[in-house]
């Protein structure tokens, strides 16, 4: 019988278009370098052919897509995507960062503090702006990024080490990410120069913007794997009266709060995560920093469940500390015994440690930290989300077969 899907395959490759031909091609994640988001925001992949039968874990965030990072001021979510940033682009030679900054509420120190480069290194890798930033220049230079790495494909193109569930190999280019700090900021060109606006009219026109803006970028960061990040406010959202208790704007926002810069960027995200900084740390106590314990949510995922949370350690002066938050989240796993300063994890209690010293320890005793990275990688397998194995073709049982353990490296 004539297969019409091989027919449409084979009328499409001679097409001048090449768009006719594509395509779907498999994710891959890239790991931010916390753990404890990664896994949680991960999944496990199942290969299964004639040849071969395995499974392995794919973390991170996926390439090509938009990630917008939601919560209060000061909480740190432009701390955490410009450290996410670094982590994902220091991984690969040709990997660059681009950083809208329209805010200007990191200084070029603090950036290459929490990146990691300095100097000539930071500037060869990492380009920020602090003016200029409309979203049509936005638009702009995103399709300028696109344009480049598909003229010049040969030279960024990698194989993953990655496999489809078929068991083809996944050929990816490197990452490129781009930051947009902040949507609520970002206005058209038209109103960056005038002086008074009528607040209703602008936000009405800036989302409209906003959303044409979106919708033309989406195709781009995906054929060229550029990595959107989109750092956005919770706001309290505006009320008439007294007697006003309108619903949430949004199913994951709570009562009175709400999201500026239109719903249409929300809504073409492919990861939402909310960032609520609930406890306060102390100097004089605890882990000995000043900062907050910081609760990053999943309200939106294309890879993982939602609803899940894990913790992450704040640390004012340097960031988030990628140590110290999978400490904490082991500590709510239930994985920390003892107390004071007799803690241990799991039945290792010939290796006790204090919060105080546990960073030392982790630096000075390899066994130590040999210790820690199995008790958390171990745990962490827990927070991914798997779909389970792929039936055999014509038949209903599933073959479980063991997995192939991630080679992650604690940060």
């Amino acid at each position: 019988m004539y297969s019409l899907l091989d027919g449409f395959r084979e009328r499409t490759l001679k097409s001048k278009d090449s768009r006719m031909s594509q395509e779907t091609v498999p994710d891959v994640a890239y790991s931010t370098g916390f753990l404890g988001f990664d896994f949680m925001n991960g999944t496990v992949v199942h290969v299964k052919t004639p040849e071969k039968k395995f499974a392995y874990n794919s973390i991170g965030i996926v390439d090509g897509s938009i990630t917008m990072v939601i919560g209060r001021s000061g909480c740190g979510k432009t701390t955490w995507v410009v450290q996410s940033a670094g982590y994902i682009m220091k991984q690969f030679p040709g990997a660059q960062t681009w950083h809208d900054d329209i805010e200007g509420g990191i200084v070029e120190t603090r950036r290459e503090r929490l990146v990691g480069l300095f100097g000539n290194s930071m500037k060869d890798r990492y380009l920020s702006r602090n003016s200029g930033v409309t979203a049509e220049s936005v638009y702009e230079r995103i399709k300028i990024i696109h344009d480049l790495k598909m003229e010049n494909r040969e030279d960024y193109e990698y194989d993953t080490g990655y496999y489809t569930s078929g068991g083809e190999k996944i050929i990816k280019l490197q990452p490129s990410v781009y930051i947009l700090d902040s949507l609520a900021m970002l206005t058209p060109d038209k109103y960056t120069e005038e002086e008074e606006l009528s607040g209703q009219m602008s936000s009405t026109a800036a989302a409209k913007t906003n959303a044409s803006v979106f919708k033309r970028i989406v195709p781009l960061l995906k054929s060229a794997n550029i990595m959107l990040f989109v750092i956005n406010h919770i706001t309290d959202a505006i009320k008439i009266s007294m007697f006003d208790s309108k619903p949430a704007q949004l199913s994951y926002l709570k009562q009175g709060e709400s999201l500026p810069g239109g719903k249409t960027p929300v809504y073409l995200s492919n990861l939402l995560i909310r960032f609520d900084d609930n406890t306060k740390l102390k100097e004089s106590e605890g882990l000995k920093i000043s900062g907050s314990i910081v609760d990053i949510s999943l309200l939106k995922s294309r890879t993982s469940n939602v609803g899940k949370s894990v913790p992450l350690i704040f640390d004012f002066k340097n960031g988030f500390d990628r140590d110290l938050s999978l400490l904490q989240l082991l500590k709510d796993m239930k994985k920390v015994n003892g107390a004071g300063a007799y803690l241990y994890f799991g039945d290792r209690s010939d290796k006790k440690f204090s919060q105080k010293q546990f960073k030392e320890k982790l630096i000075e005793d390899d066994e130590f930290r040999a210790v820690f990275m199995e008790t958390a990688l171990e745990s962490l397998k827990d927070l991914l989300y798997d779909p389970g194995e792929m039936p055999d073709v014509g038949s209903n049982v599933i073959d479980i077969t063991g997995r192939i353990l991630d080679m992650m490296k604690v940060a």
